[in-house]
């Protein structure tokens, strides 16, 4: 992700090949010096658009966030993730989002 010509996130992306609920979105993450600018929401909505374009299949997309994490947990509801209330093996909570 980047604004003008710097840098100032990241993630990427797992799936499982012709899957419709085996979507994650993992390492996602935005520089701290960008934080609190919306360039969080705008990356997500990007990333889902790009999802649903290129994995048009997809209907389910899933992250996982630490649970200290309070800043990225209302993003992420805000954006339309519902937790799970969950626990990944990492200890991290589960969140995922039926796309439409």
């Amino acid at each position: 992700m980047r604004e003008g010509d710097k840098a100032f996130g990241s993630f990427y992306l797992s799936y499982t090949p012709a899957s419709t609920d085996n979507y994650w979105i993992g390492g996602f993450q935005i520089d701290k010096d960008y934080q609190g600018k919306g360039l969080g929401s705008q990356s997500l909505y990007m990333i889902l658009e790009s999802i649903q374009e290129k994995h048009p299949q997809c209907q389910i997309i899933s992250l996982t966030v630490e649970k200290s994490n309070a800043r990225a947990r209302a993003l992420y509801e805000k954006i339309g993730f519902i937790n799970q209330e969950l626990e990944n093996q990492n200890g991290e909570v589960i969140y995922k989002m039926k796309l439409k």
